[in-house]
């Protein structure tokens, strides 16, 4: 590959068994999301592949337009019984993704050695934070008997009410 990127929007499109393989590059908003979006629907419709697999490795910037691309995206192969695989998005479009919740809905892969390692430092850190929020955390059985304890042994019982009351 060329060391300098095309800044132009577009995407390149290699079509392969039953995978369609698109690779976003340039900036990905409001002015080019459209004219890609109705070019891949096109593809799909005219291919019909089992994965749609997105490469964002040589996007420059995604703002929400960007986000809306690959959920639409997601939804017309989910409507055919496809799936797609977001690959290599730059750490601050991973980011702006994470933010808006896609790895619970899209599946993000890391294939480049370095995007790997950035995301396994991620990784143990969410780890870390989370083991470190749970042991910090009265369970249950402690917050009755620091309930208790606040209340000098005797059990005592609350009246609960939705009503909204301050």
């Amino acid at each position: 590959m060329c060391a300098a990127r095309d800044k132009k929007p577009g995407f390149d499109s290699e079509f392969t068994g039953s995978s369609l393989k698109i690779k976003l590059r340039g900036e990905i908003d409001h002015h080019s999301a459209v004219a890609i979006r109705s070019s891949i629907d096109d593809m799909i419709k005219s291919k019909h592949p089992s994965v749609l697999v997105v490469d964002m490795s040589a996007v420059d910037f995604m703002d929400s337009s960007g986000l809306g691309l690959i959920m639409g995206r997601y939804a017309v192969m989910k409507e055919i019984g496809g799936e797609l695989v977001v690959c290599d998005p730059s750490p601050r479009t991973e980011k702006i993704m994470s933010l808006a919740g896609m790895e619970r809905i899209v599946k993000i892969k890391h294939t480049s050695p370095a995007q790997k390692g950035s995301q396994t430092a991620r990784t143990v850190t969410h780890t870390q934070r989370a083991s470190a929020t749970m042991s910090t955390a009265p369970s249950d059985s402690n917050k009755r008997e620091q309930s208790k304890k606040s209340s000098g042994g005797r059990t005592v019982k609350r009246n609960d009410t939705k009503r909204g009351d301050f």
